[in-house]
């Protein structure tokens, strides 16, 4: 617990102690430092031990006894007894056993830290300090025979140096962690808070009771990590980008930030113990300090080391609304609701510059990545730029009407701001606008950019989170503060996969049946083509069968023509022999004996009976040709119509196909665009059957991850 200034001790101490405690200062500077030369040495094991009971008390019998004791307990701390000392006041423990630099009673009464103790007097003497120092390092002893038990931090979070470069190795990125808000509301909430990590895609948005965790690239939620103080007011990554800082709380009653390992989602420690909400925080880029301020007015600034109060600044007239680490650790900046603005040592708190020029609260500090510019913005609508040799305002502009909320320096040197006007814009260092993105419904509160992926995320009033591309200024997506429970989420999903479902097998049934007409058409055109084919293979042979009718025909109508011109050669002559052959054959029988004209008769004879035969014969021959005439002439006219029917019924399939393939192409693309669409409705389909899968896997995750915490808290 870290005790607050006002609380340790009354500032009511009575005259009289306070008289007391004046005489009795005695001065041994040289002793003092001989003593802490020695509490570094190794323990002399013949010097005697440091105990309350033999040399502590007595010097609180002197000086504290009058006010803390266990009657009048002032600040609720009872210093007469040994475990009213150890168990602290009302802010908390007042000796870190092992640590007096630690330890928030030596720091008052060593007045390293305010207020001074005993008030309105001199610190005590060197020798009680050392004293009271070596006690505190030797482990606190309540008496000789006590047991030493020094408290060491758990964790030195403190780096070598400064670091604001690239670290080594991957980049930071969130283990698996739960998905399960803390909590949920109807209605979405102002954005307090923004902030995305320098050397990861990874961005972190506070909500109520959480910081939600998002893949800058992907808009993905990675994880919630619970924030049970609040509500974060302040975000901030390590300048290495493997811490991410909370400040936040509950307003007018408590206030805290809370540390965060990147890598490993763990709650490293928590500083701080405000008495209303913390306002601005941020770590030193060495990891040495963590700054904070709330409505108190005072900054306080803690050590990594032991999580305890390294010293308070109290300067601010006001709220303390900003406030931000330069990169290389050398400096703090932090501004006001009065619109002061100052510059310290970050190792010392001392006083550097006093940044004057401001008439309106300061909203926003952001250092450009070599320290040597700070930005600050401001409700009086400017956002400036300051040299830090001289706290120069070098460059100052109006960036948004009614008042800017916030500023940010990208690792380029460009910045981003947003504002009243409900405008997010990214500037030049010379003030000049590069791009105004399209406005919120309501005021803008919130803005940061992604270094990893030239991203900027900006909140406005209502809750909603924006995520554009800051080259061109293109939307990509949004986020969320407020994001459904698991259950939802699950529900939701299960319903879209039932509504998908359903679109997906109507769009399968149109495709189905789309490529059916396909199949059709090409069915039908296949067919068609055969009986083309077909046809024209029987064409074929009826024009083959035409031709050769054809011919026949030719070939037995010259046959005829030559048996009739031979049958009409064999008939010319053929009167005059037998006529001959009748008087040749009346002679003989007239002259008997005669044997030339019996011979000549004979021989007549012999040629009639010749030329009769070959008469018969040639008939004959012509009506065979003529039945090959008549067959062939009957063939063609078989043939003829035939042909005929058998080319119109090709040039019908001719057509056909030609009408076929021209409702092929338009049902082709109707069975393609419903087969694309049954195809992205599947895809759909496998899509929400895995985010249901997945939600359902979350819940399993979620219900794993709690009792392993509760567990380890255990």
């Amino acid at each position: 617990m870290v005790m607050t200034m006002k609380n340790v001790f009354s500032v009511n101490w009575c005259q009289q102690f306070c008289k007391l405690f004046v005489v009795a200062g005695l001065i041994a500077s040289l002793m003092s430092t001989a003593l802490i030369a020695e509490d570094k040495k190794p323990a002399d094991p013949k010097k005697p031990k440091i105990t309350f009971d033999e040399h502590i008390k007595p010097i609180f019998r002197a000086k504290c006894f009058a006010c803390h004791n266990t009657d009048k307990k002032a600040s609720g701390l009872d210093l007469t007894n040994y475990t009213g000392l150890m168990q602290g006041g009302a802010a908390g423990e007042s000796i870190a056993a092992g640590d007096a630099g630690g330890s928030y009673l030596y720091m008052l009464v060593t007045h390293e830290s305010e207020p001074f103790m005993p008030p309105k007097a001199d610190k005590l003497p060197d020798n009680e300090l050392a004293l009271i120092q070596e006690w505190i390092n030797g482990g606190a002893p309540e008496n000789a025979g006590s047991k030493v038990v020094i408290k060491k931090p758990k964790v030195d979070f403190a780096l070598k140096g400064a670091s604001s470069g690239k670290p080594a190795g991957p980049p930071p990125m969130p283990p698996r962690l739960t998905l399960e808000p803390i909590v949920h509301t109807s209605l979405s909430t102002a954005v307090t808070t923004l902030a995305t990590n320098p050397w990861s895609p990874l961005a972190a948005v506070a909500g109520q009771k959480q910081v939600l965790l998002y893949n800058t690239q992907t808009l993905e939620l990675l994880g919630i990590l619970p924030f049970p103080e609040g509500v974060a007011k302040v975000l901030k990554f390590s300048r290495n980008g493997s811490l991410l800082l909370a400040g936040g709380g509950h307003a007018g009653a408590s206030g805290r930030v809370v540390v965060w390992d990147v890598r490993t989602g763990k709650r490293l420690f928590e500083v701080g113990d405000e008495l209303d909400s913390v306002l601005c925080a941020d770590i030193s880029s060495d990891q040495k300090f963590i700054a904070l301020g709330s409505p108190s007015k005072v900054i306080r600034v803690y050590s990594t080391s032991n999580g305890e109060l390294a010293y308070e600044i109290r300067k601010h007239t006001d709220w303390m609304t900003s406030l931000a680490f330069s990169p290389d650790s050398v400096l703090l900046c932090s501004g006001d609701r009065n619109g002061g603005a100052f510059v310290w040592e970050a190792a010392t708190g001392s006083e550097y510059l006093t940044l004057k020029g401001h008439n309106g609260m300061i909203t926003g500090i952001s250092w450009r990545s070599d320290s040597n510019i700070v930005a600050t913005s401001s409700e009086d609508q400017s956002v400036k730029l300051w040299e830090l040799e001289n706290g120069t305002n070098i460059k100052s502009w109006n960036a948004h009407g009614g008042g800017t909320a916030c500023v940010e320096f990208a690792r380029d040197s460009r910045l981003v701001t947003c504002g009243r006007d409900r405008v997010t814009k990214i500037w030049d260092q010379a003030g000049k606008q590069l791009i105004a993105l399209p406005a919120f419904a309501d005021i803008a509160v919130s803005v940061t950019i992604c270094d990893e992926t030239n991203r900027v995320i900006a909140g406005d009033w209502t809750g909603k989170i924006k995520v554009w591309n800051a080259a061109d200024g293109k939307e990509v997506g949004e986020l969320t503060a407020n994001p459904l429970e698991l259950a939802q989420r699950l529900a939701l999903a299960t319903g879209s996969l039932q509504t998908t479902q359903a679109s997906h097998q109507t769009l399968l049934a149109a495709a189905q049946a789309d490529q059916a007409a396909v199949n059709k058409i090409n069915t039908d055109i296949a067919a068609t083509q055969k009986q083309q084919t077909d046809l024209q293979t029987s064409l074929n042979g009826l024009n083959a069968n035409l031709a050769t009718a054809q011919k026949a025909l030719t070939d037995a109508q010259a046959s005829a023509t030559n048996s009739t011109n031979q049958i009409a050669a064999l008939d010319v002559p053929l009167p005059a022999i037998k006529e001959a052959h009748a008087k040749a054959d009346a002679l003989s029988k007239q002259i008997a004996g005669d044997t030339d004209l019996a011979e000549a008769a004979v021989k007549l004879k012999a040629a009639i009976d010749k030329r009769e035969a070959a008469k018969a014969a040639e008939q004959k021959n012509l009506a065979v040709h003529q039945a090959a005439i008549k067959d062939n002439q009957q063939k063609i006219a078989t043939y003829t119509p035939q042909i005929k029917q058998t080319t119109d019924a090709i040039n019908a399939a001719i057509a056909k196909i030609a009408e076929l393939q021209k409702t092929l192409k338009p049902a082709t693309d109707k069975a393609t665009a419903s087969q694309n669409a049954a195809n992205a409705a599947a895809a759909t389909l496998a899509a929400a059957q895995n985010e249901v899968k997945r939600w359902q896997a979350e819940i399993e995750f979620a219900k794993k991850f709690n009792e392993a915490q509760a567990s380890a808290s255990k």
